[in-house]
Formats: structure tokens, sequence, C-alpha cells
């Protein structure tokens, strides 16, 4: 029973370990750059910075220990003597005496001292290096880690395509067995590919498996991949504009001189340290009982060495400290040249998975014209051209995961090589990006695998695919859900299926003050790389009808430059002059400083400029001061509201403006808010209604100047039916 309670105790304080080192519950895995911040936080870096404070404790005991000593004592002493050498008389009395006094130490026992100093100090440099290095690798492999996810991700996805055609394809080989045209041999080789296959999805699970216990163990946190991991980017990444630092830098090196320096201070002390010796000023007090009190003070020079030393040719000691400075300097010698080495290496990784992927990309390019004619030929002429059709189609797919395995070599050289690069010159990027190998994986079909059909039409698969919504924009005024880590993927997973391939994305007051602190401004960076990553682009939407007038206008320039430093795709404002008080009778007027407000605008920002604006303010009298205006600022483009479900209505007005504007960009503002009539808003017809109406527009609009149609807004989108 006592071994069973012992047992159930050690799996108990097991537990609550293991609790405590990765958190009671999984967690979603946030973008690579909210990693970075966490390692700190890994049990191992913890670790080293326990041991780091352990040694400056030590450290600054040794320095306490060191220098004058502080001693004291009494004794007490009974004596029972005869009173001289002739007398039978004795003599008995009691003794106490005190002493204290101060101790030097001198000779060997101080130069001891200053070395048992100058090691501690050692002790604590190596402490930090080792924690400082410990930092260094672990987000070095965290990096790695993360371009495994994303890579497997991508393979597993590839894959997956791959094996959903498994059941036609074995239906037809099994027809062209029992037709006679193919051997039962032949078709079992044909279905080895999807085995292979599902093989492969084995281990890309055990590699997904490994790379985020990597991660797990960098932060301490258990993560989990709940969906699919965003385009890595690594900070600062512009391989192609920036030179390395070299090693200089580098943990080991900025760190070697003070330690070369700290041996050298030690072989210049170390001299005769055996010869031992101690300098003590005292003060003595005793009284005798019976008798008097008395008085003293001593000084005392203390000398040692063993008889070996005094006879040595030979100072051993000195030789030793001479024997640790020379191997530190080759050491130093051996990890400076490891570290250019690798700097070497890293660049030559680079190079190679470069070429790498461009090889892979030819490959693909020619593995998919091959499935392409063999496609076609099956269907003109079936037969034997199926078993060609299905080789083509598993060659496509292994050159599309060598692809894949060729860019996360790439990503992994450029997490090694980042290192020896100066930090905070550039942004964030992908090094895919930066090296333009990043288009062709994106340029990959869903699917790696052509749709099976025979000319019979006895057996086939089919692929649903979403109509082409090019064109289409919507407004987003609740950004929250796009900045969590754990929510980001979805939201734009949500957008992306949804048809928009740009949002105008507006942020409140208390997320515009958040972007002060570093981790929100991250997540403002993962949000922005992960949308352009999945082909959405984002402009900055800002809205307040206060500054049009030239009292706030600056508030807007002031919030223009605050986001300058993010990679939006664009500006657009959203400055209605009819919400300000007394509008109607000073429309023109409003109009006049609204092109004013936009002209300071574009004098502050080089990014692409929009404007959404009533209808009224591009028709009649205000259209002829608005409309030469907005013209003259070259604007990205114009939404204009027209809000109506009257599809004449909106095809005459918006057609006109578009004939009278054909040097103005113009987008076609429809309105799903809730809060509207049925008159003025789709929210109760439905999401069909909606997109059947914007392919409507789409078609009948023909102009140049047309750019598509935006959609107010997001959230009311998400609440209508279908």
């Amino acid at each position: 029973m006592f071994l069973l309670r012992i047992a159930c105790l050690a799996w108990a304080l097991l537990s609550i370990a293991t609790s405590t080192l990765y958190g009671s519950q999984s967690l979603s895995l946030p973008s690579l750059a909210e990693l970075e911040n966490m390692v700190e936080q890994g049990p191992e870096v913890l670790s080293s910075m326990a041991a780091l404070a352990r040694d400056e404790h030590i450290e600054h005991l040794v320095r306490q220990r060191s220098g004058p000593k502080f001693f004291a004592g009494i004794s007490y002493g009974y004596s029972d003597e005869p009173e001289s050498e002739t007398a039978e008389e004795r003599i008995s009395y009691n003794k106490v005496t005190a002493r204290a006094g101060v101790s030097f130490p001198i000779l060997g026992t101080w130069t001891k001292e200053k070395i048992e100093i100058l090691q501690s100090e050692l002790r604590t440099l190596e402490g930090r290096i080792l924690a400082e290095r410990t930092r260094e690798m672990n987000l070095i492999s965290l990096r790695k880690a993360y371009m495994v996810l994303w890579g497997e991700g991508q393979k597993r996805r590839l894959l997956s395509d791959f094996l959903k055609s498994r059941e036609a394809t074995e239906a037809l080989l099994s027809k062209r067995v029992r037709e006679g045209f193919l051997l039962e041999a032949d078709r079992l080789e044909f279905l080895s590919v999807y085995d292979v296959a599902l093989r492969d999805v084995a281990a890309s699970s055990r590699m997904e498996t490994q790379a985020l216990q990597v991660i797990r163990l960098a932060t301490g946190q258990s993560w989990q991949v709940t969906e699919e991991v965003p385009f890595p980017t690594l900070p600062g990444w512009d391989y192609k504009k920036r030179r390395p630092l070299g090693v200089a830098h580098l943990t080991n090196v900025r760190y070697n001189n003070r330690v070369l320096d700290i041996y050298g201070r030690i072989l210049e002390i170390t001299k005769k340290i055996d010869r031992d010796g101690t300098v003590e000023f005292g003060a003595t007090a005793g009284r005798d009982f019976p008798g008097t009190s008395g008085a003293g003070v001593s000084i005392r020079l203390t000398v040692e060495e063993p008889f070996a030393s005094l006879r040595a040719k030979k100072d051993e000691a000195r030789l030793a400290a001479q024997a640790d400075l020379e191997r530190h300097r080759a050491e130093e010698l051996k990890g400076r040249l490891r570290l250019e080495g690798e700097l070497e290496d890293a660049l030559s990784l680079l190079e190679y998975g470069s070429r790498s992927v461009q090889a892979g990309i030819a490959k693909v390019q020619a593995s998919t014209e091959a499935v392409r004619v063999h496609h076609l030929r099956y269907d003109r002429i079936g037969g034997d051209a199926f078993e060609k059709l299905e080789e083509s189609r598993y060659a496509h797919l292994r050159a599309a995961l060598e692809l894949v395995d060729a860019q996360i070599l790439v990503l992994q050289a450029a997490s090694e090589l980042v290192r020896f690069f100066p930090e905070g010159e550039v942004q964030r990027g992908c090094p895919l990006s930066m090296l333009g190998l990043d288009k062709p994986l994106a340029s990959l079909p869903n699917s790696p695998v052509a749709m099976i059909s025979s000319p019979e039409q006895d057996v086939q698969t089919s692929t649903i695919l979403t109509p082409s919504r090019k064109n289409t924009s919507v407004y987003v005024w609740n950004a929250a859900p796009f900045l969590k880590s754990e929510t980001r993927h979805r939201e734009l997973k949500k957008l992306q299926q949804a048809g928009f391939c740009r949002i105008l994305l507006s942020f409140d007051g208390q997320e515009i003050r958040s972007f002060s602190t570093n981790n929100s401004r991250l997540s403002l960076m993962a949000f922005l790389e992960q949308a352009t990553y999945m082909g959405i682009q984002v402009d900055l939407l800002l809205g307040d009808p206060t500054w049009i007038l030239p009292e706030h206008r600056m508030e807007l320039v002031q919030l223009i430059r605050f986001f300058a430093p993010f990679p939006f795709k664009g500006v657009h404002v959203d400055l209605e002059p009819d919400s300000l008080p007394g509008a109607a009778s000073k429309r023109s007027e409003l109009a006049l400083e609204l092109l004013q407000t936009l002209k300071v605008v574009r004098d502050n920002t080089d990014l692409p400029l929009s404007l959404s604006v009533h209808p009224r303010y591009l028709e009649g009298e205000l259209g002829e001061i608005m409309g030469r205006g907005l013209v003259a600022l070259s604007m990205e483009d114009v939404a204009v509201m027209f809000y109506s479900t009257n599809v004449d209505m909106v095809t005459d007005r918006f057609g006109a403006l578009l004939k009278k504007y054909p040097d103005l960009p113009l987008l076609l503002a429809q309105s799903v808010e809730s809060i509207l009539s049925p008159r003025e808003s789709y929210a109760t017809l439905g999401r069909d209604i909606l997109w059947s109406r914007i392919a409507y527009y789409n078609g009948v609009f023909q102009e140049e100047n047309y750019r598509g149609v935006v959609v107010q807004a997001w959230k009311d989108y998400e609440e209508m039916v279908r």
C-alpha cells in the first residue's frame, strides 16, 4: 500500500508539472510572429535563466567571502598548580579570555581569493552566454518547425485532393479488366499509388506532430493546429537588398573577448598561489577568578608553503592558467570559424533551395501540361489513354510534393540565415515572396488531379467550383475577429469562400490605441500578411464626417501617418457630408471641403486612395464640382452608394455616371443592412438574389472605368439567409 501511495503521488506531481508546462488545455496555433514573442517562456530558456540567476547569486556570495575577515572568540580555563617549584601549597583559579580582531589575506591566500572571484565572474558570463544561446537556438528551431507545419499542410492538401479520385479510378480500372483491356496485375499496380499516397499522409502527420512538439517546447504552450497554417514570414527579411552582418554580433562571438580577458587576468595574478599568508590585528581581554582583569593587543603574521613548492623549479599553477588561456583562444577560433562556416552554408543552402524550387516549378508546369494533354486524349479516344492519364496525374502529384519540399528547404535556410542579418531594417516578409518563389505554389490547381470522366459517362467524378466573383469588395466595420489569432484564418476563409477579394477594414478607437503595443501591432501585421497570401486585398477604411471640416482635417492626417508602417494596399475614406449638421443647405461648400480633405490625404500617403460617396454628389451641379475634382486627384476608385434593389433604376443612374466620368473608376455600392427596407437592402432577399444581381451588373456594365461591386457590410452579410 505504501508503494502504491508513492506511485499515485508521483503521478499527481507529474500531471501538475505537465499542466504547468503546457497549460491546462490545448490552444490554437497563432502566427509565427506571435510565437516568436513566446520563446522567452520556453522551459529550456526559463531553465537557463534560472541557472544564470543562481550563478549571479554565487558570484555575489564569493565576493562577500573575500577580503578582510572579522574574528572573535572566548575561552575559559581552570588551573590547579603548585605555588612554586618547592612549595607544597597549591593555587586554584579560573580564567576567562576574550579575543577579537581583523584578519587580512596576503600572498597566495589573497591571490586565490581574487582568482575565485574571477572564476565566479566567468561562470556567470558563461551562464549568460548559455541563456542567450539557448534562446537564439530555440528561436531558430521554432521558425524551422513552423516552416515544416506550413509545408506539411500544403502537402496534405495535395494528397487529400489526389485521394478523392480513388473510388472513381478503381471503378474504371475494374471495368477495363472485365473487358479484357487491362491485366489484373496492372490494375493492382495502378491502385498501389493510392496506398503510397496514404503512407505519405501518415508521414506528413508524423512530421507535423514532431514540428508541433518543437514549438511546444520552445514556447511552453500546448498548441494544436486547428486550421491552415498561415504563410510564414520572417523579421526584416529582404535578402536581395540586404547583406549579412557576419558573425561578430552573435552571442558566442560578442562575449568571447570578455571571456578571454578574464582568463588573461587570472593568468596575470597566478603566481606562487601555494604560499598562503594572513595578517591579524587583534585585541584580548581576560580575567582571573580570583584575580583581576587585563587586556592587550596583538599582531600576527602567518606564512605557509608546502616543502615541495619551495623546491619546485616551475610554477605549475601559472602554467595551468597559461594552458587554460591558450585552450580558450583555440576554442574561440574554432567557434568563430564554425559560425562563419554556418553563414556560408546557409547562403549556399538558400541558393540550392531556390534552384530546387525553380526546377520544381518547371517540373510542375510540365506535369500539369501532361495531365491536360492526356485528359484531352482520353476524352476523345478513351481506351488505354486512361492509363496514361493516371500515370500523368501521379507524376503531377509527386512533382507538386517535391516543389513543396523545396520550398520548405528555402524557408528553413532563411530561418537559419536571418540571424546573420541586421534586425529592424525591413518589415517582416516571406522569403518565398521576396525571392519570387511563392506564386507557382499559389497557382497550382486546387487539385493536382484532373477530373476523371469516361467518354461513355458511365463513371465520373464531379468538382463543384464556386462561380467567379471578381472585383467584389465588402465593408468590414468590426475588425476584432480578424485580429485574434484563433479566429483570423477562419474569418478570412469565410470571406474568401463568400467571393470577396477586397475588404475595406475599419477600426474603433480602442483598437487604434492598442496598436501602440507590440503584440497588437504583430497581430495586425499577421492578419495583413495572411490576407495577402490568400489573395484578399485589405484597404484601410477611415470614416468620420467631421474630418471634412478644416479644424478636424489633421486628425485624419495623423491617423494616416499612424497606419503608414502597416502594409495596407490602399486608403478608403467614407466621409459623408450629409451626416454633418445643416448639410442640406451647404452641399456645394461641403463638396469643396471634401475635395480639399482628399487632397491633404493624397499629400500624406503613397497608397492608392478611394472614396465612398452618395450618388447626388456626382449628379447635377454637385457632380460638376465633385467629378472634376475627383478626376484631378487620380482616385483608385469611387464607391457610389446606390442603396436600392430596383435594378432598372440602378442600371440607368449608375450607367449614366460611368459614361459621364470615363476617367473616374467607379464601384457600385449595394447594401445588405438589416436596418434598411427591402427597397434599399438585400438583407431579406438573401445571398442568392444578391449574387445574381451582382452577376447581372458585372455583365451589363462593360465600361472600362467599371470596377465592380462593394457590399455594405460584412456583418450583415453573414446574417443573411441564402
